[in-house]
């Protein structure tokens, strides 16, 4: 039985070759050829096999069921990469300074103009330079056409000019808001960046940082219109922007049709990339299922997850 492998490596869109490597090669080794190859230092490199990082630098080849063939992936950003970053988030900084609070760009239609079309996000920003950055985006686009935030919005005549990404360096922190509306920015990705953070966390934060249009401290007063923008975000979207009926008081809602062609799952708070399509959705009996996905979502805030966001809001 040969002691050797040949196996390659995935980063960005180059693909590394390691040809007749010997199974009790570590994965320090691994990573150490890695650095000469792509620059990326080994304490920056994020290994993954599997699905799951590759944290003990001592573990063999041979310890890990590889193939001739197999591929791992690795992911980590340059160090000129993360400076870039930083300066981006500089000059952003810069522009906000000296932009108006809110830029109205739509052209007029020939339509008679809806009357709430200012009450939402005005513009939508993501960083490029990470990965996947047309599902960051994506996730963006969802909270802000989510039906119960704007029904919140429009209820309460708010208008934001730009919801961003968070830098993900940013590790403290889940979201902040500038100015009581000027920008909001929001924690999209997990902490080892190979996935989302899951809808329903983000939408808490965002509302959170949409609290911070009317009370800057996170005081009794804070905390009552939080808990009640969390109660709205379900009960407008049901009376105000109802679901669509199916007959036979079947319901359904576009979120529904969002998760069966999205190529995503989720998984203990996170979501994961390129986990396949859902092919049915179990609406058994749909009163019931209406009932439960108000009542999930409109479940209070716990102690635990205010204090959460409380420390990790970065608003000023």
């Amino acid at each position: 039985m040969s002691n050797e492998i040949n196996f390659k490596v995935g980063f960005k869109s180059n693909i590394i070759k390691f040809e007749q490597w010997n199974l009790n090669s570590t994965i320090e080794q691994v990573k150490d050829h890695l650095e000469k190859e792509t620059g990326l230092p080994t304490d920056s490199q994020k290994l993954l096999w599997k699905g799951s990082i590759l944290k003990d630098l001592q573990v063999q080849l041979k310890d890990l069921s590889l193939q001739d063939g197999s591929k791992m992936m690795l992911m980590g950003s340059l160090p000129v990469q993360i400076e870039k970053v930083h300066v981006f988030d500089k000059k952003i900084d810069q522009q906000r300074r000296l932009a108006p609070a809110i830029r109205l760009k739509k052209k007029q239609q020939q339509q008679k103009p809806n009357p709430n079309a200012n009450y939402t996000f005005h513009k939508i920003s993501v960083i490029e330079e990470f990965p996947f950055p047309e599902k960051a985006k994506s996730l963006l686009e969802r909270l802000r056409d989510d039906r119960g935030v704007r029904a919140i919005m429009s209820d309460r005549k708010w208008s934001v000019g730009e919801l961003i990404e968070l830098t993900p360096f940013e590790a403290s922190i889940l979201g902040y808001n500038r100015n009581a509306g000027q920008l909001i920015a929001l924690r999209l990705r997990t902490d080892d960046l190979s996935g989302f953070r899951h809808y329903d966390s983000v939408r808490k934060v965002l509302l959170h940082e949409l609290t911070h249009n009317v009370w800057g401290d996170h005081d009794d007063n804070f905390h009552a219109l939080n808990r009640q923008l969390n109660k709205d975000v379900v009960n407008l979207d049901w009376t105000a922007h109802g679901a669509k009926t199916l007959g036979q008081g079947q319901f359904y809602t576009p979120e529904e049709e969002d998760e069966m062609e999205n190529d995503v799952s989720y998984e203990s708070g996170t979501y994961r990339l390129g986990a396949g399509k859902k092919s049915t959705v179990n609406l058994d009996t749909p009163e019931l299922r209406r009932q439960r996905i108000a009542q999930a979502a409109q479940s209070r805030l716990t102690k635990k997850e205010e204090q959460e966001m409380d420390e990790g809001c970065g608003s000023h």
